[in-house]
């Protein structure tokens, strides 16, 4: 491939760096958020941010990702998996809206601030639609840019209205606000479409059959946002608070496995159906994602004394709770290059099924271990999950590697890429 290592790692790098700041605004806000409210509000706030963060990539279900993979191949048009995704909103968005004023309703300290959270899965899934798109069409930068300015929204928005003295609405209305802003910039980003009309039904349940293993994938992503749901059910809001705040902080960790994840995708996918230039492609995403993990073990060690010293003395627990879910976050990049390279080589079921167990497993473990132990033995939930996804895929990929198992052919004919 043209460019080589030197492209590639140029990619991954501009797509982290503009996670990990997407994600350190996001923790400050959590911060500035955590700090003018018990853990206990706290827990409930990001309950409900969690349900609605889960419903999002739940009712999106690999689609998005499944499309990227799609257009870098050549398989369809940038404007066509535009299509689907419009076809696909009105319903979306209305069962998102019904989940999110539901739980939010019910679980939300005070009724007007579950009204602002049941918000959060509707600007969960239109962000990360409109960035899907954007990344299909190779403009990193400007999905990096609706990133960060989403994020940088949301933290003035805490600001202000802590300083004001709404402690309990300031957190609740900058989690969904970051990502609202994040799709409308997005949108102006991608302008008009040259082809208006809404794909079909039938091509999008199509697109839904071929997107499973991807939406389990995505799901494994999630995790760690079902994880405080069942932390709160099992410990307790006060718990689930405490873990809350370590998984937020915990954030800028994984955006190196998401980095990788993100790029390696399209970029195994224009690789073609040359053995050898497969291989060697596949050979470099795992070299990378094994370097990335020396920052979630040095972070793993750094976080327990800080943590305290960023939430105060209230929250001395999540800075260990931090420790274990750092070694999540090890686990966690590793996986992603095997997902990768199952799906890029045809096997999505795989990966479906490899990431369904693991995260079964692991959601059963974080529920019984926060009933003994609270969130700190509740992240040991999150580990095992992930070690078991760990050890599935890679004996998937070990397979589909030594049986030879290829990508589709690309088509002859696609758009050009734009530069960003």
């Amino acid at each position: 491939m043209k460019g080589g290592l030197g492209l590639f790692l140029g990619r991954v790098g501009g797509v982290a760096g503009a996670l990990v700041v997407g994600q350190v605004v996001l923790g400050l806000t959590f911060v500035v958020g955590a700090r003018s409210m018990s853990p206990t509000t706290l827990g409930l706030i990001a309950t409900c941010a969690a349900i609605g963060q889960v419903a999002a990539t739940v009712v999106d279900f690999g689609l998005i990702n499944y499309l990227v993979r799609e257009t870098a191949s050549g398989r369809i048009t940038s404007d066509r998996a535009r299509a689907l995704t419009a076809a696909k909103r009105p319903w979306a968005l209305a069962v998102l809206l019904v989940v999110g004023i539901g739980s939010s309703l019910l679980l939300a300290p005070s009724p007007g601030v579950g009204l602002i959270l049941a918000l959060v899965g509707a600007g969960v899934w239109e962000a990360q639609n409109a960035n899907g798109l954007l990344r299909a069409r190779e403009l990193f930068a400007k999905a990096s840019t609706g990133q960060i300015v989403g994020r940088v929204g949301g933290l003035v928005a805490v600001l202000v209205l802590a300083l004001a003295g709404a402690g309990d609405y300031a957190l609740a209305t900058a989690i969904p606000l970051s990502f609202l802003l994040e799709a409308v910039l997005d949108r102006v980003f991608l302008g008009r479409a040259v082809e208006r009309h809404r794909g079909t039904a039938g091509e999008m349940v199509t697109a839904h059959r071929e997107s499973v293993g991807y939406g389990m994938a995505t799901l494994a992503v999630s995790a760690q946002q079902l994880d405080t749901p069942l932390v709160t059910a099992g410990g307790g809001a006060y718990e689930g608070g405490l873990y809350a705040a370590a998984g937020r902080l915990i954030g800028p960790l994984n955006f190196l496995a998401n980095s990788v994840g993100l790029v390696a995708g399209p970029w195994l996918a224009r690789a073609g159906t040359d053995p050898a230039a497969l291989r060697g492609e596949e050979r470099r995403v795992l070299r990378v994602s094994l370097a990335l993990c020396v920052a979630p073990l040095l972070l793993a060690v750094v976080g327990p004394p800080v943590i305290p010293l960023l939430l105060g003395e209230e929250y001395r627990s999540s800075g260990t709770v931090f420790a274990v879910l750092a070694v999540g976050a090890v686990i966690v990049t590793l996986n992603q290059p095997f997902a990768v390279i199952l799906q890029n080589r045809g096997r999505p079921q795989t990966v479906a099924v490899g990431i369904a167990v693991g995260l079964g497993v692991g959601l059963v473990a974080t529920f019984v271990l926060s009933t003994l132990g609270g969130a700190v033995w509740a992240a040991v939930g999150y580990v095992i999950s992930q070690f078991v996804i760990f050890v599935l895929l890679g004996l998937g990929a070990r397979r589909a590697r030594r049986d030879g198992v290829m990508a589709a052919a690309p088509a002859t004919t696609r758009d050009a890429p734009e530069t960003s």
